[in-house]
């Protein structure tokens, strides 16, 4: 009698899921040093990279412009600096910080996202 399932069949490997890219610590080190201490927006919005804010360093978040929830890579193409009120206003959707991130990107970052996200994918993201 031949086994309906034999274990060939069931260590077979079938299709290949996607795994996205995580940054080591020493990864992280050479991203944050590619990006800069300075929030993205602040320019924009009139503080011009301010370092303090009430005689207290202003502190940088790194914002994955594609989230890892929909593959974003931990790459220096999908993080961006930003202080912790923009990095709120564009977590919560805010138009104004949303329109001038989309502004902000670089070429490679754009093309990270389209690549990623495909076309219309700033509109999804950033409502732009």
């Amino acid at each position: 009698m031949t086994d309906p399932y034999p274990k060939s069949r069931q260590l077979a490997r079938g299709e290949r899921r996607y795994r996205r890219k995580v940054a080591s610590p020493k990864q992280w080190q050479a991203i944050i040093a590619e990006k800069g201490a300075a929030c993205r927006l602040d320019a924009e919005f009139g503080s011009e990279g301010a370092k303090t804010l009430f005689g207290r360093p202003v502190q940088i978040e790194y914002h994955h412009l594609v989230s890892r929830a929909k593959g974003g890579d931990d790459v220096a193409d999908n993080i961006v600096p930003l202080c912790r009120n923009c990095h709120e206003a564009i977590t919560r959707r805010k138009p104004m910080q949303c329109q001038a991130l989309a502004r902000s990107l670089t070429d490679a970052e754009y093309a990270y996202v389209i690549g990623k996200l495909g076309e219309g994918a700033l509109e999804r993201l950033f409502g732009v």
